[in-house]
């Protein structure tokens, strides 16, 4: 029974190769636009994002990566006082996509955001554990996807080019 569970093992071993992929790292940037309360503190962000990607099957990739956003600054009144607004953002994400059709895919990433924001008075800090639906459509080493952050009161939805390297 034990040469017969090694052999089965080995053969297991053997096939994983033929059915991944390589691991392909990509370069991207990204314009979201806040939603919710985060609209009445700052404007549209833009934003760079590193990813690997690991094909688990033809079918299904795995990516991680980390993100960096910068909201462009906004004019408002708190207490009394007037000044400009401002935020950003990094994000650590982990997460999957299902490919619906060769060019075509539909995903979700979870993580967190680490937000700094300042407003006239005070400057906020604050992390939230998010999760992010997309969906995206690709051309050889282009990728270019639709998200939605659901970040507590820091939402925000963006678009999202990569380049595949």
């Amino acid at each position: 029974m034990k040469i017969l569970s090694t052999i089965f093992a080995l053969i297991l071993l053997a096939s994983i190769p033929a059915f991944s992929q390589a691991i392909s790292f990509g370069i991207g940037a990204n314009v979201v636009f806040p939603l919710e309360e985060l609209k009445n503190k700052v404007e549209t962000g833009y934003g760079a994002t590193v990813l690997a990607k690991f094909g688990l099957i033809p079918l299904i990739d795995l990516t991680g990566g980390v993100e960096y956003l910068k909201f462009t600054g906004k004019s408002i009144t708190v207490n009394g006082v007037t000044g400009d607004a401002s935020a950003n953002a990094w994000g650590i994400l982990i997460g999957g996509r299902v490919n619906i059709l060769p060019a075509i895919y539909a995903g979700l990433e979870v993580g967190s955001y680490s937000f700094a924001t300042e407003i006239p008075g005070s400057t906020e800090n604050i992390t939230h554990g998010v999760w992010v639906p997309m969906a995206g459509a690709k051309l050889g080493p282009l990728d270019i996807s639709a998200r939605y952050v659901a970040a507590e009161d820091d939402t925000f939805w963006g678009l999202r080019g990569m380049f595949w390297l």
